[in-house]
């Protein structure tokens, strides 16, 4: 689907954890891939100034669904939206997760597993899903059996995502998804053996400004020189295409 600039009215809210909501939207006609973002517009003032990108959770009949955390100004007027009311939305936008055949192996630290439930209803198979977050009122699970790690040892075993990681058979996957903050990111790449780091997917969590490249707000340094920007070229990477020594938050 191309992008295009659209109203979406809130059809129902819901509060999932302190600080984290979810919005379900009525959007006639709308399409989207897994790990594609939409920019969505807190209010019609003039602060703030630019759109908030949020990850497609998953889609609805008729319409879509987002998870976010409120994190600024901007997330909490979305939090404060009701039934009825419109969210002025640019999206579908971005690169997402190239969906091969076989059983993937999903990873996700805190809020990064807010685009699993989309990627897990494309799949061939049902995957493996690894989460990690730092106490069970931080976990965003996404339906079917999981293998969890909270740094407080509210849920699972007590340790982060990686800690999961030793025994993994990587051979049984044909993919791996991972998205979560950038030092969990990292450390799951230099865990992961290095003969299996080519099957590892990145979906980026780079501020993006604007959604279509203008900016360069969203800019990660590129393997081999350069930079990619997370919302056109991205937000979704192999994992090899990322320059992980240079990149910082």
């Amino acid at each position: 689907m191309t992008a295009s600039d659209f109203d979406a009215v809130v059809r129902e809210k819901e509060r999932i954890h302190s600080g984290v909501f979810r919005l379900a939207f009525d959007a006639p006609g709308f399409l989207g891939a897994p790990g594609q973002f939409l920019e969505m517009e807190p209010c019609s003032g003039p602060f703030p100034m630019t759109r908030r990108p949020l990850t497609i959770n998953r889609l609805l009949p008729g319409g879509f669904e987002v998870v976010f955390e409120i994190r600024g100004r901007g997330t909490e007027l979305l939090a404060k939206k009701e039934a009825g009311e419109t969210v002025r939305t640019l999206g579908p936008l971005g690169r997402g997760w190239r969906t091969d055949p076989g059983r993937w192996l999903l990873i996700g630290g805190g809020m990064g597993a807010a685009g699993f439930p989309f990627l897990k209803s494309e799949l061939p198979e049902p995957p493996m899903v690894l989460l990690g977050a730092s106490s069970s009122a931080r976990l965003l699970q996404t339906g079917g059996h999981e293998l969890v790690a909270t740094e407080d040892g509210s849920s699972g075993i007590r340790g982060l995502v990686t800690d999961l990681l030793p025994g993994i058979d990587f051979s049984r996957f044909a993919a791996m998804a991972v998205c979560g903050p950038l030092p969990m990111m990292r450390a799951v790449w230099n865990t992961v053996p290095q003969e299996y780091r080519h099957l590892i997917q990145v979906s980026t969590e780079s501020r993006m400004g604007c959604g279509w490249g203008v900016c360069e707000g969203c800019s990660i340094p590129a393997f081999g020189g350069g930079y990619h920007k997370c919302c056109t070229d991205g937000p979704v990477f192999m994992g090899n295409e990322l320059d992980w020594n240079r990149w910082t938050e």
